[in-house]
């Protein structure tokens, strides 16, 4: 079924030609005029975008199912759905801002200096994120300061490069790099480690499965339903053997201000072979708990326009076989 695609394979609405006119927009009428603009474009892709559409209310049904609230239906459950759309669309707006260096620390509330210290004074950091909020809004607390860091974001998007290059265009010095990966190889590994070891971060947002290896997930809960983890950015941020950070940038919906939240992960550590897999499951564990917990806090600002939950749902039975299958032959002494 198309509703169980993996979300590499659908068509990203939009292109480099739209985004271009959307920064005109704002860049000679501001934002008032982008903000006018905004609802019919919003509206025409939730009504088009089925897809879309049936995630953000699955997405909805899951925030209620979570905090035992009753379930909505109907216009209600719509309306709730087109809200996620529409935060969506006004974080847009933002997310020019801090391409434009229009945002500066200043402007955003570090929720946990302590944590925001010890990441900006490390020698180098992996960081894990999500689609949930603004993250591109942090920009702005690595550019300043005696501590600055580069951001490395890796991406999967085939748009990356062309996108990044319009970025450095409109600002030059904007702090962000978006490293497009194909095939995540030995060579990206390296290079990566080299960033690390440079002093920099590597943002990965470990909400997405893997392009070229879906089926390597784990399921863990997430919002009161086992979700499909990629293990890929567990395994990457262990053998980078640095400090692991979980960073997500929300906007308050009372002060309108963005809000940074920093929390310790995870400290370099080895792990034996027999013991990585429980240990990445773990981290997983982890990972979809703090997720979970800054969803309900703004639950407006998920960013995942496909079938979270239900993507590899297939895979879960036969993983759960072929464990079985392994276990069978554990006991009968079978290699």
């Amino acid at each position: 079924m198309q509703q169980n695609q993996h979300w590499s394979s659908l068509k990203e609405r939009g292109n480099m030609f739209g985004i271009q006119c959307l920064v005109f927009v704002y860049k000679v009428f501001g934002k008032w005029l982008f903000q006018v603009c905004l609802f019919p474009v919003m509206l025409y892709f939730y009504l088009t975008g089925h897809i879309a559409r049936h995630a953000a209310k699955d997405y909805w049904l899951q925030i209620e199912k979570t905090q035992n609230l009753p379930q909505s239906s109907g216009f209600t459950l719509h309306r709730h759905a087109f809200k996620i759309f529409i935060t969506f669309g006004l974080a847009i707006v933002d997310k020019f801002d801090a391409w434009l260096g229009k945002i500066h620390i200043d402007d955003i509330e570090i929720m946990n200096g302590e944590c925001y210290d010890k990441l900006t004074s490390s020698k180098g950091a992996v960081i894990l994120s999500a689609h949930l909020g603004n993250m591109e809004i942090c920009r702005a607390i690595f550019s300043s300061g005696a501590n600055k860091k580069k951001l490395n974001v890796i991406t999967y998007n085939e748009h990356a490069p062309s996108f990044n290059n319009f970025l450095k265009r409109i600002n030059p010095e904007a702090a962000i790099n978006f490293i497009h990966v194909n095939n995540f190889g030995p060579d990206d590994t390296i290079m990566l480690k080299q960033k690390i070891d440079d002093g920099e971060a590597v943002v990965i947002f470990a909400d997405r499965t893997s392009v070229n290896n879906p089926e390597s997930v784990k399921f863990v809960p997430f919002l009161s339903k086992p979700a499909p983890i990629a293990l890929g950015p567990f395994a990457l941020a262990t053998i980078m053997e640095c400090p692991v950070f979980f960073m997500t940038c929300l906007k308050d919906s009372n002060s309108g201000r963005y809000q940074t939240y920093i929390e310790e992960f995870a400290e370099p550590i080895k792990v034996k072979r027999k013991e990585r897999q429980e240990y990445f499951q773990s981290l997983m564990a982890k990972y979809t708990q703090r997720l979970g917990h800054y969803c309900l806090k703004a639950p407006y600002q998920w960013n995942n326009f496909f079938d979270f939950w239900r993507a590899n749902e297939a895979s879960e039975p036969e993983q759960t076989k072929q464990k079985t299958t392994e276990q069978k032959k554990d006991k009968a002494g079978v290699n």
